[in-house]
């Protein structure tokens, strides 16, 4: 635990000195010119950081140990492996490259991808990089990429696609969407949640959506976890997927960025098509959270939602103009997020978790 809290420490205190893209677009005067080249330093030092942790750990994350065994499926072709194509075609290909049963270079060509769409997208997006990469690490975004693999590659698909949504480049955002697919599927749901969050306005002739939307989820159990197994068959009956779980903690923050949000609405969310989506997305999972806790999955399904906060927290923080509130509302989200991230490190020994003790094959 102390090791992934002095991870965190030392990648934030890096991260203080970035320069957000957003916010100051380099151009070519000498001033710029020295904070991009100060911004490309910080981040490549917080990437190798990052990476260096995830690609070099051995027997950590639950599945870890599935994952090596899977790949001897894939390659011997003996067993059916429920994996995606792009994934197994990457499997086969490395594997073909390295040897035979080299799994480690499977999970740090996994590590160097995932951690290189997690820093671009944060950097790329944030209005605030410092603290949309505290945000990011203190919801656990990046250890939990140490298990569920494909899903959290998918995750940092989404993360760097959704520049493209927000620049009015739908192609683009569609087909990396599609390319992230190829690795876990899940990532589809992308496409329809998030253009009718870009889409969605809110009035009189809209707000109807919020109770319907509910009642659906509350009263149409039996077809919406129909929908849910003819996209994933496998998980209808699974002892650990096929679950009844309602998230009291992502509840609580879905909440209390609702009403953050609803407090500076008019600054800081209407009339900014980014910040709007963004609201609309953790609307979106606030409900499924609340009302569809049956489906399977469910955190899986609202991350790729919740994943805005690290976006839209920032832009309405930095959106107050009143200098109490502002100090105010900043210190309780630091403080808030920090205490969440040791409670996750503390439950992080558990078997569904397994992220420490930390062990590593570098010096075997």
């Amino acid at each position: 635990m102390i090791l992934y809290l002095l991870v965190t420490v030392l990648t934030v205190l890096c991260a203080c000195f970035v320069s957000s893209a957003v916010s100051a677009k380099p151009n070519r005067t000498m001033a710029c010119g020295r904070q991009e080249m100060l911004n490309r330093i910080l981040l490549a030092g917080i990437f190798l950081v990052l990476f260096s942790l995830s690609a070099l750990r051995i027997g950590i994350g639950n599945d870890y140990w599935t994952y090596r065994y899977n790949f001897l499926h894939i390659i011997s072709g003996d067993t059916k492996v429920s994996y995606e194509i792009g994934f197994k075609a990457l499997v086969i290909l490395l594997q073909g490259l390295f040897g035979y049963d080299n799994y480690r270079i499977v999970f740090a060509f996994m590590a160097f991808a995932t951690c290189a769409l997690f820093l671009k997208g944060l950097y790329d997006n944030s209005d605030w990089f410092a603290l949309s990469f505290f945000l990011f690490m203190a919801n656990g975004f990046y250890f939990m990429s140490f298990t569920n693999v494909r899903y959290y590659f998918a995750i940092g698909v989404c993360l760097y696609a959704m520049k493209f949504l927000f620049q009015k480049k739908t192609v683009p955002f569609l087909l990396w969407i599609l390319f992230g697919a190829l690795i876990h599927k899940s990532v589809c749901l992308v496409i329809p949640v998030f253009l009718i969050a870009y889409y969605l306005k809110w009035s009189k002739k809209t707000v109807w959506l919020i109770p319907a939307s509910c009642a659906v989820l509350a009263i149409g159990k039996a077809g919406v976890r129909r929908l849910v197994f003819l996209f994933y068959p496998y998980y209808e009956g699974d002892l650990i997927l096929d679950v009844e779980s309602v998230s009291k903690a992502n509840i609580a923050k879905c909440l209390a960025v609702l009403v953050l949000s609803l407090l500076y609405y008019k600054k800081a969310v209407q009339g900014n098509k980014k910040a709007e989506t963004l609201f609309n997305l953790n609307l979106f999972a606030l409900i499924i959270y609340s009302f569809g806790y049956y489906i399977p999955e469910t955190s899986r399904v609202c991350f790729y939602m919740v994943i805005g906060h690290v976006f839209l927290i920032p832009m309405i923080l930095k959106a107050i103009d009143n200098r109490k509130q502002k100090i105010f509302f900043t210190a309780a989200v630091l403080i808030s997020y920090g205490l969440y991230l040791v409670v996750f490190l503390v439950r992080s020994k558990s078997p569904t978790i397994m992220l420490y003790p930390y062990l590593t094959w570098l010096f075997d």
